[in-house]
């Protein structure tokens, strides 16, 4: 069993409250309009005040831990991490040779949208949000700096591909309360694939 059931718990608890406080105003308000024709009470006031207030705080939390909380990539104790290494496979189109075939959004008027390339087993396209094509030594660029690559795996991949590989990291969150909180646990926290060709000339787009 993971941690989810206690944020299932508690946001069904946040959802419930809130909607009790609703019909607690809206009750307590016709009766105080029945009984004296007033529409304004200060004791009922602050009640309303404080229940909305922790209504809101508890939702509140609830939205950030599911939504909005961040994740570090490297805390090895909130999140699980797995990287696929593979050679990349030549592919051919029209006499040219690629590695890597970068596809340009809207007919190809705007930048890469997306990447496909070939290995051994398979050929897949990932997100060009998620994915760099790397030419140079420098086998970690700027956007993928905040995922905790292996320099020294990469460096070897590099040497025994002659400069042809992917390496593919997929994050996890682990079964923690604070996962839980936020209905995370064993759901993926995020993902991005390297892909280091020899050249920029075996980057082929369309």
């Amino acid at each position: 069993m993971t941690w989810n059931w206690l944020g299932w718990l508690l946001w069904l608890g946040a959802l419930v409250y809130l909607c009790w406080v609703i019909h607690y105003i809206r009750v307590h308000q016709l009766m105080l309009i029945a009984k004296t024709g007033n529409r304004l009470d200060k004791m009922l006031m602050a009640k309303y005040v404080g229940f909305l207030l922790v209504a809101f705080c508890w939702v509140g939390g609830m939205y950030y831990l599911t939504f909005a909380r961040s994740v570090d990539y490297r805390d090895q104790a909130a999140v699980k991490v797995t990287t696929q290494y593979a050679p990349l496979q030549l592919s051919s189109a029209g006499g040219d040779y690629y590695y890597v075939l970068g596809n340009k959004s809207a007919g190809g008027k705007h930048q890469v949208a997306s990447y496909t390339y070939a290995t051994a087993t398979r050929k897949n396209t990932v997100s060009a949000r998620y994915a760099t094509v790397v030419t140079t030594d420098e086998l970690i660029p700027a956007d993928a700096r905040d995922y905790p690559w292996q320099a020294a795996r990469l460096q070897k991949e590099d040497r025994n591909t002659t400069h042809a590989f992917v390496a593919t990291m997929d994050v996890t969150y682990r079964n923690t309360i604070l996962n839980g909180l936020g209905l995370r646990v064993n759901r993926p926290a995020g993902q991005y694939t390297l892909l280091r060709i020899p050249a920029p000339g075996l980057l082929k787009e369309q």
